[in-house]
């Protein structure tokens, strides 16, 4: 008996071993089936998929709607709509069990799309629905608009008018189009509803408007992932056209869009809208006198109309609708049956909860005392805390008392600095009035600009709260109108400021300023010699991480030929060297075009 027993469970794992190994086939399969289907070769790739999935079943796989999706693009192209609804419904039953859902939105469209042409418009507005709440749930907007005019049409057929306007509008508004397929498309659902309303003339523009936009992308691979799907859109917005056309009785427009698809050859379009193009086309015939060709069309309407819808037909379909909701039913129910167990459990774990509480209970209630004990001793440790901070805060205050004091000292100190350069100023100033010496009336005014560059400095500490930083922007502002107006013709020449907001120490404010000074003061004296005119340029800005950066150029005439700026005595670049050092800093002169004279030095902080 035991021997029997083992030889089944070997027989049961070498089964399985095959059936696993006969799954690696599959792949194969399917890529054949794929293109028999593409070549119309409805039969052999039908035989393949079946394959396939018999292969799956076999080894318990339980991801078929991939394959099931394959087998109802079969039946969908030979117009099949029972069998195209059967493996749809399979398709999604599949996906939900299996809790696949990254491409849920596809599988319900498609399940919407063929009750749509069955004509169980109430169903097709409702998977319609779903495709859209699970794309707008994951914030995916490509192919939003395909499953929303399924939607609106599904809506528009039950005679649903206004809701379908209201959805559109709504929907439309918190996504708009993002790009040209989405205009055809939204343009087709506004013609639609404005069809249904009976006005027509609103319709016909925005469905020209729609045929427009699609002409842009008609037949080019780059605006569609499938050759179906190429072909499904050109069938669509073709059969919106010729259908407002033969319904506004405008027949000698509508022929034109059903010949674009009568044209097609045979398998590049569905039965089910192959048939609707048949009925226009008879019904144009009609209306031109052309009745033994209206016949010939009548015909092939009602022969292709008897084959895809037919009493039995509907009888299975909602036969396999009811199949459909019973099995969401059992789900349903095993759902509550295992929220039912939750529920025991949690009862269960709110008894413990309840144990461990009462016992807490008694923890802190020995704690509390332990607790309280320790709060007496901590309010005696706060009283003898308490009397310790007063003390401090007196102190503080006093504190306080004397760095406001020490403040108001420094603002004034840098107060009467400034007013005694200021004296020194006028008093130069004064001098100038009795020198007749060209080179000593430019020794006074050049000193009299330095004192003037430290005295605004001193002006803004002094006009300033607390802060010793100067505001380099503003300062070098004032300095260059002040420098401008201490030289009569130095309204010929363009000053260009780029300061970036920098704040400086006073340590480092000054003997920046002094370097500017000396720079913009040389630009105007030698710069632009015999009045000639030109443009100084000061920049200030912040490189990587504190370093400074000060450039100034002129487009003058630069320096005179065998010209050594750094072998120069002058007072003038032995000052700009002085200060440079001073804010251990580094100065280069450039004069290949005009002069330029640059600064880099380290931000340091008091």
């Amino acid at each position: 008996m035991r021997l029997l027993a083992f030889l089944l469970f070997l027989l049961a794992v070498g089964t399985k071993a095959m059936a696993q190994s006969d799954t690696g086939r599959v792949p194969a399969l399917l890529e054949e089936g794929r293109r028999y289907l593409k070549t119309n070769m409805l039969d052999q790739a039908e035989e393949d998929f079946q394959h396939a999935l018999k292969l799956y079943l076999a080894a318990g796989y339980a991801k078929l709607h991939p394959v099931y999706d394959l087998l109802a693009q079969v039946s969908e192209l030979r117009g099949d709509l029972k069998r195209e609804l059967t493996y749809r419904i399979a398709e999604v039953k599949s996906m939900e069990e299996t809790h696949d859902t990254a491409a849920c939105d596809y599988h319900y469209g498609k399940l919407a799309l063929c009750y749509s042409d069955l004509g169980m418009y109430d169903l097709c507005q409702v998977w319609a629905k779903r495709a859209i709440a699970y794309l707008r749930s994951q914030y995916k907007f490509c192919d939003f608009y395909g499953y929303l005019s399924i939607q609106i049409f599904g809506l528009l057929k039950q005679g649903r008018n206004e809701e379908a306007l209201r959805v559109l509008q709504e929907i439309t508004k918190e996504a708009p189009p993002a790009n040209i397929p989405q205009r055809v498309d939204l343009n087709a659902m506004y013609g639609n509803c404005y069809a249904a309303f009976g006005q027509y003339d609103k319709a016909e523009d925005c469905y020209l408007k729609m045929m427009h936009y699609y002409e842009i992308t008609a037949f080019k691979p780059r605006y569609y992932g499938t050759e179906e799907q190429m072909m499904m859109d050109h069938a669509y917005y073709n059969q919106v056209m010729a259908d407002f056309y033969t319904q506004t009785r405008r027949y000698a427009k509508a022929v034109y869009y059903v010949q674009r698809i009568l044209a097609l050859p045979p398998g590049k379009i569905k039965p089910v809208t192959l048939t609707k193009f048949y009925h226009m086309q008879f019904l144009i015939d009609s209306a031109s006198g052309n009745y033994t060709r209206a016949i010939k069309y009548f015909e092939k309407n009602k022969q292709l109309n008897d084959s895809l819808f037919t009493v039995a037909n509907s009888k299975q379909v909602a036969e396999l609708e009811i199949r459909y909701h019973t099995f969401q039913k059992e789900q349903s129910i095993q759902m509550l049956e295992m929220k039912e167990r939750s529920q025991a459990a949690e009862l269960k774990e709110v008894h413990l909860q309840k144990d461990i509480t009462f016992a807490g209970i008694a923890a802190m209630l020995v704690i509390t005392g332990l607790a309280y004990n320790g709060y007496r001793n901590k309010q005696r440790s706060n009283r003898a805390l308490q009397a310790k901070q007063g003390e401090i805060n007196k102190q503080n205050l006093s504190l306080q008392q004397l760095l406001k004091e020490k403040e108001w000292l420094l603002k004034e100190v840098h107060h009467r600095v400034k007013n005694n350069l200021q004296i020194v100023i006028s008093l130069l100033n004064t001098q100038t009035d009795f020198l007749d010496n060209p080179s000593a009336l430019h020794a006074i005014q050049d000193s009299r600009e330095r004192m003037q560059a430290i005295a605004l400095i001193h002006q803004k500490l002094y006009q300033q709260d607390q802060s010793t930083l100067i505001d380099m922007h503003s300062y070098i502002h004032e300095l260059v109108s002040y420098l401008v107006s201490s030289f009569s013709d130095a309204g010929r020449i363009w000053f260009n400021l780029e300061i970036e907001n920098i704040e400086l120490d006073v340590s480092q404010a000054v003997p920046l300023g002094l370097v500017l000074n000396e720079a913009i003061t040389n630009a105007v004296k030698y710069a632009f010699p015999k009045g000639a005119r030109g443009t100084v340029r000061v920049q200030l800005s912040r490189r990587k991480g504190r370093e400074i950066f000060l450039k100034i150029m002129d487009d003058g005439v630069g320096f005179p030929p065998d010209f050594d700026p750094a072998g120069r005595n002058s007072l003038g670049f032995q000052l700009m060297r002085l200060f440079a050092e001073q804010l251990e800093g580094e100065l280069h002169f450039d004069g290949s075009e005009g002069v330029g004279i640059s600064l880099r030095f380290r931000q340091q902080f008091s």
